[in-house]
C-alpha cells in the first residue's frame, strides 16, 4: 500500500492553497487534476492534510466507509453559527445516525409541499418579474424555495412567524451579494426568530395536530425516551433553511443559464411541458425534464465537495494506506467532468441522461454514503414544478455568454450580474 506522503500535490504554502480553495475552487480542482491525477494531497491549514479525489472506484469506497471510521463536523463548522450546534451536519457517529432517523422520513415525497402548491408560489413570484428588461432571476428562487421551506416546516406560510422569517431572509440573504455576507446577517436576527420559534414548539407540544414537519421533530423522542430539546429542534429549523433553500435556488439559476445559453433544449422541454394538461405531480414523471435536472447538477454541482470524512483510524482504499487524521474529499465536479464518463464533459447535453443510467459513486451531487444529503427529493420536486411553470409562462433569454461560478457561502453560485429577460409564451 502506498502512505498519504507519496502522492503528489502542489508545493505551495498551506496559507496559499487554502486562499486557492476559497477564492478560486474551481481553477484550483482543474490544475490538480490536470496536473497530479484523481488523488491530489492538499494542505488546507486548520483542516489539516487532505486528499482531493476525482476518481470514481476510490469514491464508491469512501461511500462504503463505516460512520465509525471518519468524522464529518470538521468540514462544517463555518456553518455553526447559522445552524447551531444541534444541525445534523455537525453531527457524527451515533449523534448523526439518530438525526438521520428522525428527519429522512420527514423529507420524504409524501411530505414534502404539491407539485401544484410550489407552482403556485412560483407563480406568485414571477408576477413581480419586468418584461422586456434584464433582471436577476435568483433572488426570487431564493425568496420562492425559502417560503416552500417553510410550508414543510411550520404547515403554512401567512402566520406572524411565517412572514416575520420571510421578511427577515429577503432583507438579509436574498438582498445581501457576497460569500458570507448574507449568513452573518441572518445570524444576526436569529435570537428574534428563535423567540418566536420557542411559541410554535410549545403550541406543537399541547397540539399534535397543527400541520408542518415542526410538529413531528417537536413531538418526536430521544433515545432516552426524552422530547427532543427546544433548542434542538430550533436547529434542525435553521439547518434546513440554510441547507435546503439556498441550494434549489442557485440550482435553478444556473438551469436557467444553461437553458438560455442552450436554445434547442429550452424548447424541447416546453414542448414536453406544454403536452402537459396543468403542472401538477406529473411533472416527475417527464423523462427529459429529468434529463436537464441532472445535466444542470452535473455541470455545476452546487455543493461541489460534500463533507469530507476525516479518518479517525487508518483505512486502506483504492490501494492507498491514509491514516487516520486525513480528510478525504471526493469532488464530484472533476468527476462529473471526467470524459471518460460524460463525452464531450464540457458542454451541456442533457440527452446523456435519457441514453444511460450512472452509478451513485459516477454522479452524485447530493453526495453519497452515510451523508448523503437528506434533502434529495425535495430538492428534484422543487426544481421539477418550478422549471415546468417557469417554462410553461416564458420563454428565456440573457445576453451573457458565460457566467463563471462565485462562492456564495460553501455554495458556487452564478455571478451576481448574470440577468435574464422574459416573454410570456401563449400555448394552447
Amino acid at each position: 500500500m502506498r502512505p498519504l506522503n507519496e502522492l503528489p500535490g502542489p508545493a505551495l504554502p498551506a496559507t496559499e492553497q487554502v486562499r486557492r480553495w476559497i477564492e478560486s475552487p474551481v481553477e484550483l480542482w482543474e490544475e490538480c487534476a490536470r496536473e497530479y491525477g484523481p488523488m491530489v494531497a492538499l494542505d488546507l491549514g486548520s483542516v489539516g492534510a487532505v486528499v482531493l479525489i476525482s476518481d470514481p472506484q476510490c469514491v464508491k469506497e469512501i461511500f462504503q466507509l463505516s460512520p465509525e471510521q471518519f468524522e464529518c463536523h470538521q468540514f462544517n463548522e463555518h456553518y455553526r453559527y447559522v445552524m447551531g450546534d444541534h444541525s445534523v451536519l455537525l453531527q457524527d457517529g451515533e449523534g448523526h445516525r439518530r438525526q438521520r432517523r428522525l428527519l429522512a422520513p420527514l423529507l420524504r415525497q409524501s411530505s414534502v409541499p404539491k407539485v401544484a402548491v410550489i407552482s403556485e408560489i412560483m407563480r406568485n413570484a414571477m408576477r413581480g418579474w419586468p418584461r422586456n428588461e434584464a433582471f436577476n432571476p435568483r433572488p426570487s428562487f431564493h425568496e420562492a424555495s425559502f417560503q416552500i421551506m417553510l410550508l414543510l416546516l411550520l404547515g403554512e406560510t401567512e402566520s406572524e412567524t411565517s412572514q416575520t422569517f420571510v421578511t427577515g431572509y429577503r432583507n438579509t440573504v436574498v438582498r445581501q451579494s457576497g460569500s458570507w455576507a448574507p449568513w452573518r446577517n441572518f445570524a444576526r436576527l436569529q435570537p428574534k426568530m428563535r423567540e418566536l420559534l420557542v411559541a410554535e414548539i410549545r403550541k406543537r407540544r399541547e397540539d399534535s395536530g397543527i400541520p408542518g414537519i415542526l410538529t413531528a421533530i417537536v413531538r418526536a423522542n430521544t433515545p432516552d425516551g426524552n422530547p427532543v430539546s427546544d433548542v434542538e429542534c430550533e436547529d434542525h429549523v435553521f439547518s434546513m433553511m440554510v441547507a435546503g433553500v439556498d441550494p434549489t435556488a442557485i440550482t435553478l439559476t444556473w438551469a436557467l443559464y444553461w437553458l438560455c445559453k442552450e436554445k434547442l433544449t429550452q424548447k424541447t422541454l416546453q414542448r414536453e411541458v406544454d403536452a402537459l394538461s396543468a403542472i401538477n405531480d406529473a411533472v416527475m414523471q417527464l423523462p427529459y425534464l429529468n434529463a436537464v435536472f441532472c445535466e444542470t447538477l452535473r455541470m455545476y454541482p452546487v455543493v461541489t465537495t460534500p463533507s469530507g470524512r476525516k479518518l479517525t483510524r487508518d483505512v486502506q482504499l483504492a490501494g492507498h494506506l491514509f491514516f487516520a487524521g486525513t480528510t478525504l474529499v471526493p469532488c464530484p465536479y472533476l468527476i462529473h467532468r471526467r470524459n471518460d464518463l460524460y463525452p464531450q464533459s464540457e458542454s451541456f447535453k442533457p440527452e446523456r441522461f435519457l441514453d444511460r443510467t450512472y452509478a451513485p459513486f459516477e454522479f452524485f451531487p447530493f453526495g453519497g454514503g452515510a451523508r448523503a444529503c437528506l434533502g434529495e427529493t425535495m430538492a428534484e420536486i422543487e426544481f421539477k414544478a418550478i422549471i415546468a411553470t417557469l417554462l410553461r409562462d416564458f420563454s428565456v433569454t440573457s445576453s451573457g455568454t458565460s457566467a463563471v461560478p462565485q462562492r456564495h457561502g460553501t455554495l458556487l453560485a452564478p455571478p451576481d450580474d448574470f440577468n435574464i429577460n422574459v416573454q410570456p409564451r401563449v400555448t394552447q
